[in-house]
């Protein structure tokens, strides 16, 4: 059971003053991290704590590694945010560094851009941007009394930085070409906003922005949902597109909100309603957000809340992850609390697909605020994963599961294996979508990766540990050309086996 509302009042609205200046280290190599426990299923363990701000992750395709700020004091001496990084799909971390001072970060947000990596967070009131790579660590001084921000990267590596002064109720975007070292392109946007989300579109350098206001009122969350579109002009530089909007009115408390545009899409999602009716709402533009089309619900259940969202856009659609809460008596269980996951094209972006659960341990509503992480890899899988909290025991812990280890595997549970077995795909030769059977004897980790010709690695279907079984894997290879494909499956030092495939368009 949670008290929805309370969120911005206690987070948002705590105007701490912390006195200590935050500094910086990179461990390299990365230091060990041991979680000293185990787990099952398909949850896997980021940190045994639970945060106690909002946690952010990216995936780095360079060296294809996830990266996940964690804002947690107990798990390095000293520290307020640590960098857990995995280099095999968030079945083992290692501490890649951390922002020293022991003190409560309420949000971090990590974006990524090519070999570029920030994590910027709230501090106090204050804001302060981060190079997770090179150390490059720089204080936001255009103004020091921040209620909230939200920041992304362009094409050319320029940060864009939104923030909400606390005293005046202004909302201010300003572009950074330097790492955020300094910000002299700044955009006035307005002086009714609160709590502002920016969004650059995954097809050029067009941001949606989006926040509440037209007028504050008593409630904040009740006001208006505006929007509006800026577009890179020059690296750091941005100007506006068409004219501000308010695609939804005051009225109906809507606790979170945020947009998402690609190519000429955009999905603008909110929620409505107080506990015990909240509902998880989405508006669809066709002409990149200039304007939308009728709210609609996704994902609804009867006697359920679904709130607590992220998406973002992948190649040629939008991803989206949220919390859905059955409003029981007493504790939450992996039946009544739930984290699901659908999406939906470009080609019918109305149209989201069914919702997947893919959380083992039940998720967790608390007011720190620590809202799941959709982490795009942005590969030719277009594979995905969330980092969320849930609920083990007497415990609150931060976990990891991925797209292809979740929504694409299916366990045939009336089949017991007593050997490994790869079978070979069906249909074969395929055209776009085929299916792989493979089972496994015992737990223990296992992957499947998909190579062309050469032995190049394509894409990883599988990750991950898993229990003893039978499994379907299915496969889209919508994003590559026809041709001689080749299918792995590793498990452990026990098994290994290869089969051919054939992709015919």
């Amino acid at each position: 059971m949670k008290k929805l509302l309370t969120f911005f009042l206690i987070v948002m609205f705590s105007p701490c003053v912390f006195a200590q200046i935050p500094s910086t280290t990179i461990y390299n190599p990365p230091l060990p991290f041991t979680q000293n426990f185990s787990d099952w299923g398909t949850d896997l363990v980021v940190s045994p704590n639970e945060p106690l701000g909002r946690p952010s992750g990216v995936y780095r395709a360079s060296n294809s590694t996830i990266y996940v700020a964690v804002p947690d004091t107990t798990i390095l001496p000293n520290a307020c945010i640590v960098v857990l990084m995995s280099s095999n799909n968030g079945a083992n971390w290692s501490i890649g560094a951390n922002v020293s001072t022991s003190s409560v970060i309420s949000k971090t947000k990590m974006v990524a851009k090519g070999d570029s990596l920030y994590c910027v967070f709230l501090y106090g009131t204050s804001v302060y941007c981060w190079n997770v790579i090179t150390n490059n660590f720089n204080a936001f001084t255009n103004y020091t009394s921040i209620r909230d921000f939200d920041v992304t990267i362009s094409s050319t590596a320029s940060l864009y930085l939104i923030v909400d002064i606390l005293t005046n109720n202004d909302v201010r975007v300003f572009g950074s070409i330097n790492g955020g070292q300094t910000w002299p392109n700044a955009v006035y946007l307005t002086a009714t906003g609160v709590f502002p989300r920016i969004y650059m579109s995954g097809s050029g350098d067009t941001s949606l922005i989006n926040y509440y206001g037209v007028s504050i009122t008593a409630d904040t969350i009740s006001s208006a949902i505006r929007s509006v579109r800026y577009r890179e002009s020059a690296p750091g530089t941005l100007a506006i597109v068409g004219s501000f909007s308010t695609p939804v009115a005051a009225g109906t408390p809507k606790d979170q909100m945020m947009a998402v545009r690609n190519f000429d899409k955009a999905w603008l999602f909110y929620t409505t309603g107080t506990t015990g009716n909240i509902d998880l709402n989405c508006m669809v533009s066709s002409d990149g957000g200039t304007s939308f089309g009728t709210a609609f619900t996704i994902g609804s259940l009867p006697s359920r809340d679904e709130y607590w969202f992220d998406a973002k856009c992948y190649n040629p659609g939008v991803d989206l992850i949220y919390y859905s809460d059955s409003i029981q008596t007493g504790a939450p269980t992996a039946q009544s609390d739930k984290m699901f996951n659908c999406f939906a094209t470009a080609v019918a972006p109305s149209t989201f697909s069914t919702p997947v659960s893919f959380s083992q341990k039940p998720p967790s509503w608390s007011a720190r605020g620590y809202i799941p992480t959709l982490i795009e890899y942005y590969n030719t899988g277009n594979d995905a994963g969330a980092i969320w909290v849930g609920v083990d025991g007497a415990n609150r812990r931060l976990y990891f599961d991925r797209y292809s280890a979740v929504t694409r595997i299916s366990n045939n549970e009336s089949l017991v294996p007593d050997k490994y077995y790869l079978g070979q795909n069906y249909p074969n030769p395929f055209n776009p979508e085929t299916k792989i059977d493979f089972t496994i004897p015992k737990n223990g980790f296992v992957s499947i990766k998909i190579f062309d010709i050469t032995g190049k690695e394509i894409t990883t279907l599988v990750s991950t540990s898993m229990n003893k079984g039978s499994y379907t894997v299915n496969y889209n290879a919508s994003q590559l050309s026809s041709g001689v494909y080749f299918y792995k499956l590793s498990a452990g030092s026990d098994f290994s086996e290869s089969r051919k495939m054939i992709l015919i368009k």
